[in-house]
């Protein structure tokens, strides 16, 4: 292909065209030499692949519905064309080689007919694709690959000014389409033709030259490769690529899920525009090196503080976490684990074919690990052994497309505040989310206990997708002096085991959250309703005890589903010295402290039920009543004490193992920690360290910040939403 443009790369424009849009007089401002070359090796390879669907599938209809249709160059043509025969598809796949030829010879590939502009459409929409062929193979196709060895100097094509190639209305221009003079005498104007049903770009229509272009030579024939593949022979496409090669650069009917990681729309459509796959591997070995360094530092160091020694020892730059900030120094094994795991993931990502796309800060601090490490590996490839032990060719056949470094932050990181931690200047910046500079630069929490949150613009990690074997063989074999220690950072005696039973805290904590909702319906009420029965019959704990007998009757609410209620139909419910009503859109505060006054005022309401004697004439009508024990008062009185000291830390951990999908097991291999410990945290049976608890953090990729919150009744509703209330509506009369 010629890599400068003819100096009349529009001459096939006519006068016509004049009466049209056309694009600006400059092919290498539409496209630049690269893009050009793309362009054309997309143009043969797409005349290949649709060479051999005309042959494959001969006059026989195209049905989109059959296994393999959608990897047919037949299922991007419009529907109407399913029906047409050999020779039309022949004829189309020849659109693609004479604007590929167009390219070769300097000239704008300008559309001549409808299949053209379909043709030229689908060369535009697939070029990126091109990108992930390698160097040798581009080179023979035409295409100027860039020379230089520059790591800023590359930029991936940009296609936008090129779609103006393709001119709104051409269709109109077929001599079909143009007025003809009308009949009558005397009358010089022109008759309008309507416009048939399939459209002037319809199948009918396809290879009606446009007046705007000069049509091309009809004498001109299939190339040589392809007239010998309809007569009957192999197909031979011309250059390095074979049919197979071909196909699996195009992926028809595969899109690309490289960026399906975003949440919403990614700047760039194919990973291998940005990302090629000779880089990927250059920095998937990156990471392997880098992880193998986090491993030996994991198991050596455990829970203990690093300890920095001069930037001159020998050793330092060997080290996984001497090359983290020094704020990440005395770090816990459980964060150690999840930041060597963050290398790992960005690794699986690039070999799985997707953008090693960092989705918290740890992975950005991780990625930008794997950079530094892919630029030094660079400067060692010029040895051919050592690419050898890499897999990799030598450095030569990293060309500037391949080594793109400033690209690749741009492409794939949020930002690099991250880096300010190594900035003495700006450390203490990055140390304090709270710190002017950080609310103005909205850098947001940059401390390592919060490495582990996923951005919002992207979808997190499986949490339960495990660990490789090896290392958790190393882990359960380790030194148990270095292991399961607790944080240097985060000291204090564990608390003492709970004395409120686990379900009454459970559901204390259910009528809270229910206390705070938003909205207070009649579900909402019914649901307040049931759960302060079911606390009452907790608090009382009394054998025999039927809260239904206690209220009047006459006046009590049942619903559809949860059947009589302690409250009225106004959702009241009369205590010992007060009538409360139920309603809910409180703080977390006022709502602890009117639940805890609730339950305190209406047990003392049934305790002085049960103290009365029962009216001689309700005797036959009501059962016995039953004799509380002496000191229920007293446990009831120490039981709200306890309840008002509250403790979200197990709610929480709840939800997250549930939304996460997690086991009680696979939260105490992340966390480094035994499995019954955790197990007891969650039942309520055992005391919860802030030291120990804060290792869960990285494994449920929240802040560390959250979970302490909780052990001193802090409810973040985004890690423990508010309570749903179960469906229900009050009974109606008939």
């Amino acid at each position: 292909m010629s890599s400068t443009a003819e100096p009349d790369a529009f001459g096939a424009y006519t006068e016509d065209a004049l009466a049209y849009e056309l694009p600006e007089d400059d092919l290498d401002r539409l496209l630049p030499a690269f893009a050009r070359g793309l362009l054309h090796a997309t143009g043969r390879i797409l005349a290949t692949l649709a060479y051999r669907d005309a042959v494959s599938y001969g006059d026989r209809p195209f049905d989109r519905t059959a296994a393999g249709a959608a990897g047919a160059v037949l299922h991007q043509m419009p529907e109407s064309c399913d029906d047409r025969d050999r020779d039309f598809r022949a004829r189309a796949a020849r659109a693609f080689y004479d604007l590929a030829e167009d390219l070769t010879a300097g000239r704008a590939p300008l559309p001549r007919c409808a299949a053209e502009d379909w043709a030229l459409g689908q060369m535009l929409t697939l070029a990126s694709r091109v990108c992930a062929a390698s160097d040798d193979e581009l080179r023979p196709l035409g295409v100027p690959v860039p020379k230089d060895y520059e790591r800023t100097s590359y930029r991936p094509p940009y296609w936008e000014e090129a779609w103006r190639l393709l001119i709104d209305g051409a269709k109109y221009s077929i001599p079909e389409a143009l007025p003809a003079a009308a009949e009558d005498d005397g009358d010089d104007g022109l008759e309008d033709v309507p416009e048939p049903e399939g459209g002037w770009d319809g199948p009918d229509h396809w290879f009606s030259p446009y007046s705007i272009t000069t049509p091309r030579a009809p004498q001109r024939g299939h190339p040589a490769w392809a007239q010998a593949h309809l007569d009957g022979g192999p197909l031979a496409p011309e250059g390095p690529l074979t049919v197979d090669r071909a196909s699996a650069i195009m992926r028809l009917g595969s899109p690309s899920t490289a960026w399906s990681a975003y949440e919403g729309q990614n700047e760039y459509e194919e990973l291998a525009e940005v990302l090629t796959p000779l880089a990927a591997r250059l920095l998937a070995a990156a990471a392997t090196n880098v992880a193998e360094a986090g491993w030996h530092d994991l198991l050596q160091y455990g829970d203990r503080v690093v300890e920095r020694p001069d930037e001159d020892d020998w050793g330092y730059d060997e080290s996984f976490l001497l090359k983290l900030p020094p704020i990440c120094d005395g770090q816990g094994a459980a964060w150690r684990l999840a930041m060597v795991r963050a290398v790992t993931d960005l690794a699986d990502d690039l070999r799985a074919g997707r953008a090693p796309l960092p989705r918290c800060t740890a992975e950005e601090l991780a990625f930008h690990l794997m950079l530094r490490e892919a630029e030094e590996m660079l400067d060692y490839l010029d040895d051919a052994d050592y690419a050898e032990d890499y897999g990799l060719p030598t450095a030569e056949h990293f060309t500037a497309r391949h080594r793109a470094f400033s690209l690749w932050r741009e492409a794939f990181l949020q930002d690099e505040d991250v880096l300010f931690h190594y900035d003495q200047n700006l450390a203490h910046v990055a140390a304090d989310p709270e710190h002017p500079a950080s609310q103005q630069l909205g850098t947001g929490d940059l401390r390592p206990n919060a490495w582990f949150v996923t951005f919002g613009n992207l979808r997190p990690r499986d949490a339960a997708r495990g660990y490789n074997p090896n290392v958790l063989h190393h882990l359960s074999t380790a030194d148990p002096d270095v292991f399961f220690a607790s944080t240097p950072a985060l000291t204090g005696a564990p608390s003492e085991p709970p004395a409120v039973a686990p379900q009454l805290r459970d559901e204390f904590e259910t009528l809270v959250g229910l206390a705070q909702r938003r909205f207070f319906d009649e579900a909402c009420a019914i649901n307040m309703s049931h759960s302060i029965d079911r606390l009452l019959t907790l608090l009382l704990d009394t054998p025999g005890l039927d809260l239904t007998h206690v209220w009047p009757r006459h006046d009590r609410a049942v619903a559809v589903h949860a059947g009589q209620l302690l409250v009225d139909r106004d959702f009241c419910l009369t205590g010992r010295s007060h009538t409360w009503r139920l309603h809910a859109d409180q703080n977390e505060p006022h709502a602890r402290t009117w639940s805890l006054k609730l339950l305190d005022d209406c047990a003392a309401y049934v305790l002085r039920h049960l103290a009365a004697p029962v009216p001689s004439y309700m005797a036959r009508l009501e059962p016995a009543r039953p004799t509380p024990d002496p000191q229920l008062a007293a446990r009831i009185t120490a039981t709200l004490n306890e309840l008002a000291h509250p403790d979200t830390a197990r709610g929480t951990l709840r939800h997250q193992l549930a939304a996460h999908k997690l086991t009680c097991a696979d939260l105490a291999v992340g966390a480094i920690l035994p499995e019954p410990l955790i197990a007891s945290w969650l039942d309520g049976s055992g005391p919860v360290s802030p030291a120990q608890l804060v290792r869960c953090a990285p494994v449920l990729q929240m802040p560390e910040d959250v979970l302490l919150a909780g052990l001193g009744g802090g409810r973040d509703r985004y890690y423990w939403p508010l309570p749903q209330p179960e469906p229900d509506q009050l009974a109606r009369g008939e």
